[in-house]
C-alpha cells in the first residue's frame, strides 16, 4: 500500500492541511493510521470532557474465529473482532498489524467466545428481499434458523457529551450504546424488521395470528426479550 502525503502551514491564515492518499487492493485496507482530509482550525480545549466510555465493538478483545470467504475458502483460527458501531470486520494478521476485510468477500464469521463458550456465527444476506439495500451488506448475528429465522443486526449507537448547555444533563463524556435491531428472513427471502413486543410480532407473522395468541397466552410469553423471540419465531415454524 502506498501512501502520499502532502502537508502545508499557512502562518498568517493560522490554518494547516493534512491530506491522504491511499491505493488500496481489491481485498483490505489498513486500519491503523487512517486520516481524514479537510482543513483543521485551532479551538480551546475544554477540561471538562472526560473522552469515551463503552466500546464499539461486539467484544472487545481479540478473539480467534473463523472466515468464510465467498469464494469457498474458510480460515481457521484467526484473530478478529467485529466494530458494531462502524460494522466493519478486523482481522489480525501474523505480523500484529490489523486490517478491515470487505464485506463482498466474505459469506459468514464465526467468534468463538472463549469466556462464555458460545460461538456467533454472522451472516450477510446480499439477497434478501429489503427496501433498505444497505442491509444486504452488512453482516447479522444469527440467532435461530429455520423456515423464517431471526436475526440480530449488533449495532452501536455515540451518544455525545452533554455538558455545555446550561439546561445539559451534565453529561461529560461521549458513550457507546447498545442500538441492536432484530429481523425476520422468511422463506421467499423477504426481509422484516421486528421490535420485542407482541403487537410487532403478530403483525410480522400475522398469517399465523391466531395460533401465536393462544401460544402467548398459554406460555405467558410478553416478548420483552430476545429469548422470548426466539421461542416465538420456533414455534411459528412448527405451527
Amino acid at each position: 500500500m502506498k501512501n502520499v502525503f502532502l502537508f502545508s502551514f499557512c502562518v498568517l491564515a493560522g490554518t494547516s492541511l493534512f491530506a491522504q492518499t491511499n491505493n488500496a487492493n481489491n481485498l483490505i485496507r489498513d486500519v491503523d493510521g487512517r486520516l481524514s482530509t479537510g482543513t483543521y482550525m485551532t479551538s480551546s480545549f475544554d477540561s471538562r470532557y472526560e473522552g469515551i466510555k463503552g466500546s464499539p465493538f461486539f467484544i472487545s478483545e481479540w478473539i480467534k474465529g473463523q472466515l468464510a470467504f465467498v469464494d469457498g475458502r474458510i480460515f481457521k483460527e484467526v484473530p478478529i473482532k467485529y466494530n458494531a458501531y462502524s460494522k466493519e470486520l478486523l482481522m489480525k494478521r501474523p505480523g500484529g498489524d490489523s486490517i478491515i476485510v470487505f464485506p463482498y468477500q466474505i459469506s459468514s464469521f464465526v467468534i468463538n467466545d472463549p469466556v462464555t463458550k458460545a460461538n456467533f456465527e454472522f451472516k450477510r444476506y446480499p439477497a434478501a428481499q429489503t427496501p433498505k439495500y444497505d442491509l444486504r451488506e452488512v453482516y447479522f448475528l444469527t440467532l435461530y434458523e429455520g423456515k423464517t429465522s431471526l436475526v440480530k443486526l449488533v449495532s452501536k449507537a455515540l451518544k455525545k457529551a452533554d455538558f455545555k448547555d446550561p439546561y445539559s444533563n451534565n453529561v461529560r463524556f461521549d458513550t457507546y450504546e447498545d442500538a441492536n435491531e432484530y429481523y425476520l428472513i422468511k422463506a421467499d427471502g423477504s426481509m422484516v424488521k421486528v421490535k420485542k413486543n407482541k403487537k410487532s410480532v403478530l403483525g410480522a407473522l400475522s398469517d399465523k395470528e391466531e395460533a401465536l395468541k393462544a401460544l402467548f397466552e398459554h406460555e405467558k410469553l410478553e416478548m420483552k426479550t430476545e429469548r422470548e423471540l426466539v421461542i416465538a419465531v420456533a414455534k411459528y415454524n412448527a405451527i
